[in-house]
């Protein structure tokens, strides 16, 4: 993870200058730069440069209403993707259809001190969030995966982190297509999170690369019963995702990557698995270095199988335990 501090400037659209001081004053002792503009004339040039991580605003700036300036935000081809928070008197509450005004949240007027500055942050957690989630599946992505790996390897605490794929998922979306390789993906998401939760509960963690790519971790001690399980468990619907014919034949016929033609059996699962109970890990390409060094060896093998790294610190000569 690099050390570059997040972006913390607030635009702040208010027409009284009161209020501008003291909502300036609490967002200052948060952490947060404050902008304070006109609604009606913004120093674009000067955003743009150093743009601003939400938007804040009140009714009443420049005379619009709620409604009026939520529509006008969302349209401005800058403004409009960022974040936005209004304020609005508290008599003002029901007066909207808040599901399509277009804001992110509303803070009602008057307020607590500290409410505005928890607000912000709980609006800025939901879109890292949501930006990090994978679309399909709604896991967490690369940003909140690595974030996990890191806490992890800096706690001390003896943990297992496993990599999975699903074998010949390419030849499955060519044959039947990508809306069909969705749903894969997505009975594979509910599999994965199925027993990682029953398994692990909270010590669990499960998360989305991309494509047919994903994570998941937990302490040593239960990641090879996911494991199986999980074998298990998708060994034995994927059968049911192949047309009649193919299941009978028990292959279909599709190309590989250099377009020639070959037969491919049904998709399987090489899952890699890694831990620091025998060997110290300090970072988290260590983790992604062992892992394609164990997963060339689940490859290898037929079927759906597991390895898991049991060299130790420096490395023994066996490298892996596998299993079907």
């Amino acid at each position: 993870m690099n050390g570059a501090s997040p972006n913390r400037r607030i635009l702040l659209l208010h027409s009284d200058p009161h209020e501008i001081e003291r909502l300036t004053a609490g967002l200052n002792r948060s952490g947060f730069t404050v902008v304070a503009a006109d609604a009606g004339r913004l120093a674009m040039h000067e955003l743009v440069h150093d743009p601003p991580c939400l938007v804040l605003v009140a009714e009443g700036a420049n005379g619009r209403s709620a409604d009026t300036l939520a529509r006008d935000l969302r349209a401005d081809p800058f403004l409009g993707r960022l974040p936005l928070i209004i304020l609005v008197r508290d008599i003002r509450v029901n007066d909207f259809d808040w599901a399509t005004l277009g804001i992110d949240d509303y803070i009602a007027v008057p307020y607590r001190p500290e409410e505005v500055p928890q607000r912000v942050r709980l609006c800025l957690s939901r879109l890292e969030r949501s930006l990090d989630a994978n679309p399909l599946t709604r896991l967490p992505g690369n940003s909140t995966i690595l974030h996990e790996t890191t806490a992890r390897i800096e706690s001390g605490v003896p943990f297992a982190l496993a990599y999975l794929d699903i074998d010949n998922f390419k030849s499955f979306n060519d044959r039947y297509g990508y809306a069909r390789g969705d749903e894969v993906l997505v009975v594979t998401c509910r599999i994965l999170t199925t027993v990682v939760s029953e398994l692990a509960g909270t010590d669990g963690f499960v998360g989305h690369v991309g494509g047919d790519d994903f994570v998941f971790m937990s302490v040593p001690a239960t990641i090879e019963a996911i494991c199986q399980t999980l074998i298990k468990r998708f060994d034995l619907v994927i059968q049911d995702f192949y047309d009649p014919e193919d299941r009978q034949t028990g292959f279909i016929d599709s190309v590989d990557r250099r377009g020639n033609h070959e037969r491919f059996p049904f998709m399987s699962l090489s899952i890699a698995v890694v831990t620091n109970e025998h060997r110290a890990i300090s970072h988290p390409g260590d983790v992604s270095k062992i892992a394609s060094e164990l997963k060339k060896v689940a490859k290898g093998r037929p079927g759906s199988v597991y390895v898991k790294d049991n060299r130790t610190d420096p490395p023994d000569s066996v490298p892996a335990s596998t299993t079907r």
